[in-house]
């Protein structure tokens, strides 16, 4: 199978400068306790995680997520699951004021660069990886 017009190009460009983007990449930890939902505390805190890649000239890649903090200390595992259920609900009907909490790049490569722009909100499966710990020492 033969590849696009322009394919060839982009991957020569990305094989090039991909260790260099991943040198200098950056990653930002923001907390935000007052993310999670005012009257259903659940999850307990998010921190979201961004990742700054700078691969592609003038188009800096961003990636954000968040990392979800659940503390059951009383209900245990299952109760941290109900909550996880909730958030995911809410996420689903779009209850949240600061939209999906998820961001991922497309960057779309054309001959035109005329610089068209916009954001849409999709859905898409997303596995969560649920791991119990012992709540920590605050020392």
């Amino acid at each position: 199978m033969s590849k696009g017009r322009g394919e060839d190009a982009m991957e020569a460009y990305l094989r090039r400068h991909l260790q260099r983007a991943a040198e200098d990449a950056t990653v930002t930890l923001e907390y935000h306790p007052q993310r999670a939902d005012a009257y259903n505390k659940s999850p307990d805190f998010i921190i979201d995680a961004v990742v700054r890649v700078e691969l592609l000239p003038n188009c800096p890649v961003v990636v954000r997520f968040p990392i979800l903090v659940e503390v059951e200390a009383g209900a245990g595992f299952s109760g941290g699951k109900e909550d996880l259920d909730r958030f995911v609900a809410r996420s689903r009907r779009g209850v949240d004021p600061l939209g999906p909490r998820i961001e991922l790049p497309f960057v779309i490569a054309t001959e035109a660069e005329a610089g068209c722009f916009e954001t849409r909100d999709e859905e898409l499966p997303v596995r969560f990886v649920i791991r119990e710990i012992a709540i920590p020492d605050p020392e």
